[in-house]
């Protein structure tokens, strides 16, 4: 009646199915650092706003955002996408920002890239969201990772299909009508859930 688990040596648990949402047409953003003090000394937060409402908060390193600077990445609109998954307590998503790469950067990337994969929990989606964009994109088009993004399992609308869930969060952060928790991403990043709570 029992069954051992190593009967079937080749089973491995399912990936967790993603969705992926993005803008139709490019949108205005701006960032700028955020004072926290949940933030390591040698990390800054970096806030992304749509037309001044606080959307999501990233940590990265003072490298990563000299670089966001110098190069103006947030100067002009840009695509923004959302990688979303079914997971406690809710929807657990990632917003990123699709960012022109200059001709001074060149693709010896495997160190540039560090920065930004620093700043996601799983580094996974942001693989899944550069492939795709790939595909039909520039090649020179890097994901930039804004933070996260949390809609509890009450304030779903859509909980039976994932896609529609993922492009409702995003129109809600684009046009501003957001259920969605952005604070949470501070706390998933550094493991500072209890802190957070007190």
């Amino acid at each position: 009646m029992t069954s051992d688990s190593t009967d079937h040596p080749e089973e491995s648990p399912a990936p967790v199915p993603a969705a992926i949402a993005a803008t139709a047409e490019p949108v205005q953003l701006e960032v700028g650092l955020i004072k926290d003090d949940r933030v390591p000394d040698d990390m800054v937060c970096m806030g992304t706003y749509r037309n001044g409402r606080l959307v999501a908060r990233s940590v990265l390193s003072p490298e990563a955002w000299a670089q966001i600077e110098e190069h103006g990445f947030f100067d002009d609109p840009l695509q923004v996408v959302l990688v979303a998954r079914v997971a406690p307590p809710g929807l657990q998503c990632q917003l990123f920002a699709m960012v022109p790469l200059p001709d001074d950067i060149e693709p010896e990337n495997d160190e540039a890239d560090e920065p930004w994969s620093a700043s996601v929990p799983s580094s996974s989606y942001e693989a899944s969201v550069g492939s795709d964009a790939g595909s039909e994109e520039d090649p020179r088009v890097a994901p930039v990772p804004l933070g996260n993004i949390v809609r509890y399992q009450r304030d779903r609308v859509h909980p039976d299909n994932l896609p529609l869930e993922t492009a409702d969060v995003l129109k809600k952060i684009i046009e501003g009508d957001a259920s969605e928790v952005v604070d949470r991403a501070l706390a998933d990043l550094l493991g500072l859930e209890e802190e957070g709570e007190k």
